[in-house]
């Protein structure tokens, strides 16, 4: 019976957001009492969303692929490890005979958190667990310990859900959301906001850098139609087609290719917004009636549910520096010592989303989000990714995952964007016997430094939502608790 469970479950998480996120929003609006009609169109609308939002990121995957060959090929990159991407990534973690107990396990005990009042925030983003497990699965199969597996994938999971909870005052401020009660849990992205938020406080520090806004509001105000985002979007896809395919004399071929980058760019600023609305507004009778059956069943309780930050990515800001940073990560590879990574398979869309919480948290400056993107967050994820490419190896070989002809050793940046789960990936070897104690001083190092920035940044999230919001900035401390 349990074996029949975890095999519908199994197929369920492997059909992906747009089928797994409607299916799982009618189960729990059935939960909920939620209109039977309301929560069905809703449910609809929202595997529409998805189904638009992957299709459009499809096209840029496409369009922008060929354009990072390209550059590969320009710069000479040559390394030792291929960037897989992480629909492969994901699937390699998914053969993990385990995966699917470990997920159904987070998800029960995220509702028992939730009914305690421990945590705020119930995940419904089903398909994302699986980078939790990825770190489970690492350590397990370098450590062989059952015990530092448990462990370093609850602290993980843990850590994102007080995040999600954290970080709600923020989202609910910044995004002009139909509906309250929205969160983000997306580990590779929401874990980058306390940095976020002390770059910003930085930023601000220096002289000439702190008075540059080029948010999209201000963009459109002083260059009118040239500031609106489908015209950004050209500009900035033509700046990537030269940087991939231009000579010093451009050929006909190439200066179509740039074109057409443009074009498809400029296409997806566009319409990547009205996908996000179907998802956002899709989630609305369901997130009144959790709501209202929170109100009801336990006054004064606060309640948030947990989504992926594909429902952010819609913002012009976001779509523009998840473009500007293809030709800037192939530069960082190119230059950053200890990089033995290729960016290949998420170089050309993932920074999208991992990119969301270190730009809304600079109040959506896209100078201040590529300088946050160039500095930080790229290096990081090319020097994690790197590293992790061994433990990578020994899930696939663990699992016999048949990888792509020649692939050689693999990892992928999305594993790179998670340095938490990388600390105690690392802190655990140490434990274990295989690591030594730089891996102990690496991992311990990042902890601290991601518990000290979250420490000095613990009251930002209510103040940067009052500040939106034109209130003053006085916080009481339950508020983020």
């Amino acid at each position: 019976m349990l074996q029949s469970v975890l095999n519908v479950f199994s197929w369920l998480l492997s059909q992906g957001a747009p089928i797994i996120v409607p299916v799982s929003v009618i189960i729990l609006g059935l939960v909920f009492q939620a209109p039977k009609e309301k929560v069905f169109a809703g449910a609809l609308r929202m595997g529409v969303g998805f189904t638009a939002l992957f299709a459009l990121v499809g096209v840029i995957f496409s369009a922008l692929g060929p354009a990072a060959n390209q550059m590969a090929t320009r710069f000479g990159l040559v390394f030792t490890v291929t960037d897989l991407g992480w629909p492969t990534q994901s699937g390699i973690v998914f053969a993990i005979p385990w995966a699917m107990a470990a997920i159904a396990l987070f998800i029960v005990l995220n509702a028992i958190l939730v009914a305690l009042g421990v945590v705020k925030t119930l995940n419904v983003d089903f398909n994302n667990h699986w980078i939790f497990v990825f770190y489970m699965g690492a350590t397990y199969y370098m450590t062989g310990s059952w015990l530092l597996t448990v462990l370093v994938g609850l602290i993980f999971w843990f850590v994102s859900l007080k995040m999600a909870d954290w970080i709600y005052p923020m989202i609910d401020a910044y995004y002009d959301m139909p509906m309250d009660g929205i969160t983000i849990t997306h580990a590779y992205s929401i874990l980058w906001a306390p940095i976020g938020f002390l770059l910003d406080k930085f930023w601000d520090m220096i002289p000439g850098i702190r008075n540059v806004q080029w948010d999209p509001e201000s963009i459109k105000e002083k260059w009118g139609f040239f500031g609106e985002p489908v015209f950004i979007g050209w500009i900035i896809g033509l700046f990537v087609g030269i940087v991939a395919y231009f000579e010093w004399i451009p050929t006909g071929a190439q200066v179509s290719a740039a074109l057409g980058l443009a074009f498809t760019v400029s296409f997806f600023m566009l319409l990547l917004p009205r996908a996000a609305e179907l998802i956002v507004a899709g989630m609305a009778p369901l997130s009144d009636a959790v709501r209202v059956f929170v109100t009801k069943k336990m006054p004064g309780r606060d309640f948030h549910l947990g989504l992926d930050a594909a429902i952010l990515v819609g913002a012009p800001e976001h779509v523009a520096i998840g473009v500007l940073t293809t030709p800037i990560a192939f530069l960082i590879a190119f230059l950053l010592p200890g990089n033995n990574m290729l960016p290949m398979g998420d170089v050309a869309g993932l920074f999208i989303f991992i990119c969301v919480f270190i730009t809304n948290t600079n109040r959506g400056n896209i100078f201040r989000g590529l300088l946050n993107s160039a500095l930080i967050l790229i290096p990081v994820s090319f020097w994690i990714g790197s590293t992790m490419s061994v433990a990578n190896m020994a899930i696939v070989e663990g699992t016999g995952f048949v990888l792509p002809e020649g692939a050689g050793m693999i990892s992928s940046l999305c594993v790179g964007t998670t340095p938490v789960g990388f600390a105690l990936y690392q802190v655990s070897s140490f434990v274990a016997g295989i690591g030594s104690s730089k891996d102990l001083m690496i991992g311990a190092a990042v902890l601290g430094v991601f518990a000290a920035v979250w420490y000095l940044m613990r009251n930002r999230p209510v103040e940067y939502a009052r500040e939106l919001r034109g209130e003053q900035t006085g916080i009481e401390d339950s508020e983020v608790s």
